[in-house]
């Protein structure tokens, strides 16, 4: 008589996992969708298909659950293993950059990065998500930024203004009906890639 295969058993912690991950999901999908003023526990109750008390096992409150929300696109935007390959240019870092920040989920971030602006107590405590973030434009923070902008000042500044315009095109698309694309980020991040090689050039002769 063959033995049956043995059954991959669900663990508690594998409930748990997958029960924190269904209400992360929803809060940013009701974030992306709805915006900060509309995302409340009983919305993403709603969204996950889970009672408040669900929710409230797995998170404190609203702040805790916008907290995770951030350090969840945090690490699938910037700490996947294709984000922490050396980049080859500052054409190629353009292109890395924007694919992250055009990405619908990163409104999510917007939305609650402005809220804990106007909103000291939920500020507080989200500062150590936001700080993450801060960290990944960071020269002095990274070490493949640092190799591929080196010591240049023209380099440095220009990398400062592409973060700037990024991000500006970012909120661009988060502000615009359904996150199109608004009408000229084509041709700013053609500039922006044109102005790179030309101040690479420059820096290197």
């Amino acid at each position: 008589m063959t033995a049956k295969p043995a059954r991959n058993r669900r663990t508690q912690a594998d409930r748990s996992g997958e029960m924190r991950a269904r209400l992360v999901e929803a809060t940013v999908e009701s974030l992306v969708e709805r915006g900060y003023a509309r995302t409340t526990t009983v919305e993403v109750c709603r969204r996950a298909g889970v009672t408040r008390g669900a929710l409230h096992h797995h998170f404190a409150d609203l702040p805790d659950l916008l907290a995770a929300a951030m350090s969840d696109t945090y690490e699938r935007f910037f700490l996947a293993p294709a984000r922490t390959r050396p980049f080859a240019s500052l054409e190629a870092w353009i292109d890395d950059a924007w694919a992250r920040l055009r990405q619908p989920a990163f409104k999510a971030v917007i939305e609650v990065w402005l809220a804990a602006r106007n909103e000291p107590v939920l500020g507080r405590e989200l500062r150590p998500a936001i700080d993450r973030y801060k960290l990944v434009f960071s020269i002095e923070a990274s070490a493949r930024l640092k190799a591929l902008i080196g010591s240049s000042a023209e380099v440095q500044a220009f990398y400062r203004l592409a973060c700037e315009t990024l991000i500006g095109l970012a909120l661009g698309r988060a502000t615009t009906p359904g996150g199109r694309a608004v009408d000229h980020e084509a041709v700013v991040i053609a500039t922006l890639k044109t102005l790179g090689r030309r101040i690479t050039r420059e820096a290197a002769a």
